[in-house]
């Protein structure tokens, strides 16, 4: 299986905020033409529940329903023995599009390869050197966000010990990790940051809180959870240590209220919409496509207006929010605005910001 992403370079679609809010444009290349019965298949590589970017992907479809009065329907393929089968399947039925988030990129590239005329949607990465001409994959780039979610872990911890629980040690899951990192270093130098990897364990929460009772019993007061279902355990060690977590993907923060401090957002549920809506629409661009925190697809779930934490977590860490998330907006900004550069272990992992915490490129 490649794990090298195609860099993001001439020849790479860079999505604008606008793009992301509907209004495609452009020429068709590969286009389903548009229908009032326009149909949808999402194939997941586990089950709902995840409380992350499954479940972000379904709720995207729940938003194409409502928005676009499309039909579709959710097919599973729990392991990647599965998937070719459930993805020739799938493209019997014939729907408009195939949305497959998360898959073995052999199997889908092989099915897709097979079946020119079925266009393939991914709506969060996929580790290949080059797509077919029916496939459109976004490239979610979450370091940035992951800095901020690090920032709030170093200004938070009470320990000065601060981990991270992750499904696999690859260039993905380590642009959380060494953007999480960096934003630890920046709130608090003398800080230690310290991954632990389930080997591709994705979907067990007693992986999950096993590691992460590992970390806060050598203590770590935060840890971040990276890890699909698996994450749900580290919410449970937390909550069991009396200590804290920062969740991922979507906004876990009602999933441990009191417990996890923020949710470092990956909103798949937005580019699912988005891959739905331009094939219906007849716009379908082949290739890949990367979008960012000045997209409107990553951030923090404070963005979205979230108190849980405010309103369930101890006094004296609610009391010390308001200066955190102050220089958070003013992290954010010099972000942007490109004074601060963060450590991009997917794409740049030989940068100056990434040999600065550690990542050897």
């Amino acid at each position: 299986m490649s794990r090298t992403r195609m860099s993001i370079g001439a020849g790479v679609l860079l999505v604008s905020a606008i793009a992301l809010a509907g209004c495609a444009g452009g020429d068709a290349t590969g286009a389903a033409p548009a229908s009032d019965t326009f149909s949808y298949a999402l194939v997941t590589p586990g089950a709902a529940g995840d409380g992350g970017f499954i479940d972000s992907a379904i709720a995207g479809t729940k938003l194409a329903e409502s928005e676009l009065g499309v039909t579709g329907r959710v097919v599973e393929a729990e392991s990647v023995s599965q998937q070719e089968g459930v993805l020739r399947s799938t493209v019997a039925t014939k729907p408009g599009i195939i949305i497959a988030p998360g898959l073995d990129p052999d199997s889908l590239l092989a099915v897709a390869q097979e079946n020119p005329d079925q266009l393939f949607g991914v709506p969060s990465d996929i580790f290949a050197d080059e797509l077919p001409e029916n496939v459109q994959a976004y490239a979610i780039n979450v370091h940035e966000s992951s800095f901020l979610g690090g920032y709030v872990a170093g200004s938070l911890t009470q320990t000065k010990k601060v981990g991270a629980v992750l499904g696999i040690d690859n260039p993905g899951l380590n642009q959380f990790f060494y953007g999480y990192k960096q934003g630890v270093l920046a709130a608090c130098p003398d800080c230690v940051v310290t991954p632990s990897y389930l080997n591709g364990e994705f979907g067990d929460p007693s992986v999950g809180q096993e590691a992460a009772l590992a970390l806060y019993q050598g203590g770590n007061d935060i840890v971040f959870a990276v890890a699909g279902l698996s994450g749900q355990g580290v919410f449970a060690a937390a909550a069991q240590q009396g200590a804290y977590a920062i969740g991922v993907d979507s906004n876990q923060d009602g999933d441990a209220p009191g417990t996890i401090l923020v949710s470092v957002m990956k909103r798949v549920d937005m580019t699912t919409l988005n891959l739905i809506r331009a094939a219906q629409d007849g716009e379908f661009t082949p290739g890949f496509v990367a979008a960012g925190m000045k997209d409107g697809v990553t951030g923090l779930s404070w963005d979205d207006g979230s108190t849980v934490f405010a309103e369930n977590g101890p006094a004296a860490m609610v009391a010390l929010l308001p200066d955190v998330q102050t220089q958070i907006e003013e992290l954010q900004e010099q972000i942007l605005g490109g004074s601060l550069v963060v450590c991009d272990a997917l794409n740049e992992p030989s940068s100056a910001a990434c040999t600065a915490v550690g990542l050897a490129g």
